[in-house]
């Protein structure tokens, strides 16, 4: 796209970063956690969250994005805390919905009697929670295999998601 064609659809730079942040982060949030149950199990909230996961890759497939670099993204959202208006109370409130729904799956898997008693639900909500929503990273992988490099790691995750719930179970 060229510089005047940019300004055909946004007025500056500004709106152009807005529309981005609001195009790969809050939309993509929002579409992962809507629609999860609150009384669910671990293993229900594994399995939702997995296939959410897939949401957020044919996002990024469909953009035309064939690499992603941690640094990249994360320099993204260190730009958008410092610039995005109320990027911040933004990102706390989705981070807060994601703990909440691990912790909801957590006690319910308690009370059903699928997990231990004896586990503290808050780390265990931040583990499941940044295994989930970790980004993806491969600095050394190239192009012709970035889809199956996304999938791959995307398997990965549940993985090592079931893994813990196995650590936990009753």
């Amino acid at each position: 796209m060229s510089r005047g064609a940019m300004y055909r659809y946004f007025k500056n730079k500004e709106e152009l970063f807005f529309a981005v942040i609001d195009e790969y982060f809050f939309k993509i949030f929002d579409k992962m956690l809507n629609g999860i149950k609150g009384d669910i199990t671990v293993p229900e909230l594994i399995e939702a969250m997995h296939r959410r996961q897939k949401i957020v890759t044919n996002a990024f497939m469909r953009a035309g994005v064939t690499h992603t670099v941690f640094l990249n993204y994360t320099a993204l959202i260190i730009q958008a805390a410092k610039h995005y208006p109320d990027f911040v109370n933004r990102f706390r409130f989705i981070y807060s919905r994601l703990l909440g729904h691990w912790r909801n799956a957590l006690h319910k898997s308690i009370a059903v009697k699928e997990v231990r008693a004896d586990i503290d639900v808050e780390i265990m909500c931040i583990l499941f929670n940044n295994t989930g929503v970790k980004e993806t990273s491969d600095q050394a992988c190239d192009e012709s295999h970035f889809v199956t490099n996304v999938v791959k790691d995307m398997e990965r995750r549940k993985e090592v998601m079931d893994y813990l719930y196995c650590l936990i179970k009753a």
